[in-house]
């Protein structure tokens, strides 16, 4: 599902020509309106008989700005769509999964979670999914075999950058996210063009791939911790024992003298 039904159904018409039998469902709809989600999901769980792996990928694009110059309207949307977004999916999935055992969620959080200037709400956002990917795995994994991640997809050129663009170039789009109203928008887009422009873009295979991955139970070891799409799955596979060890890939408070907070128990 996404919000505009045009960019979904593109999407299916793809998965169709890898396999023209594959089933799909798509909608368009708000992932904040928590009463959408839900007949969504039991919708889609009563046509395909369960559901065994979730994958959340809702963002919208920041206001790259800083906090002080943000838009409050703009500013809470872009935390709402990841973080309200992943919680609606999760509360309404989680009973099914739970029945079902043996499922996976999978949250697309962002490189940009790790930083800290520039775009506060898409920051807060990304990396709160983060830190819900660990709670639910620690709520989950030993009574209802749920396993949690969240990924850095790559630098993937999508409505993020492009909407940025369209606007910074004077291409007003009726259906952009982008406000023509907003103060300081203009700057925004500016700031967010001359950074991105400068960056190297992945393929969207890249993050489809480690998702893939994910789902076929191969990198159960990294539940509850944080994955990134550039990296080689081969390489977390060898590094398990030492992931474990020393409690690596994920988010933490130093507290000093060696401790970390809060540990993730498996």
């Amino acid at each position: 599902m996404a919000l505009e039904i045009d960019e979904v159904e593109e999407t299916a018409a793809l998965c169709r020509e890898i396999n023209p039998k594959v089933l799909i469902k798509v909608a368009a709809f708000d992932v904040t309106n928590y009463q959408q989600v839900e007949g969504f999901v039991k919708e889609a769980d009563a046509e395909f008989h369960g559901l065994h792996v979730l994958l959340m990928n809702a963002g919208r694009p920041p206001q790259w700005l800083l906090t002080a110059e943000s838009d409050p309207a703009i500013w809470w949307n872009t935390v709402a769509v990841s973080l309200q977004g992943g919680f609606n999916f999760i509360r309404t999935v989680l009973p099914i999964m739970q029945h079902q055992g043996d499922v996976r969620i999978i949250f697309t959080s962002s490189s940009g979670a790790h930083t800290n200037f520039g775009m506060s709400s898409y920051v807060l956002g990304k990396l709160r999914l983060v830190r819900l990917s660990e709670i639910i795995h620690h709520e989950n994994f030993k009574d209802y075999i749920v396993k949690c991640f969240s990924f850095n997809p790559g630098v993937i050129r999508t409505r993020f950058f492009t909407d940025f663009r369209d606007h910074f170039e004077g291409k007003h789009r009726n259906d952009g996210y982008l406000s023509h109203d907003a103060e300081n928008e203009d700057k925004s887009a500016e700031t967010a063009v001359k950074i991105l422009e400068s960056v190297t873009p992945h393929t969207p295979e890249l993050a489809a791939g480690l998702v893939t991955v994910i789902a076929s139970r191969k990198l159960d070891l990294m539940s509850g911790r944080y994955l990134d799409a550039t990296r080689h799955v081969e390489d977390y596979q060898r590094e398990e024992e030492t992931i474990r060890n020393n409690d690596l890939h994920r988010v933490r408070l130093n507290a000093g003298s060696g401790l970390f907070l809060p540990n993730l128990d498996f």
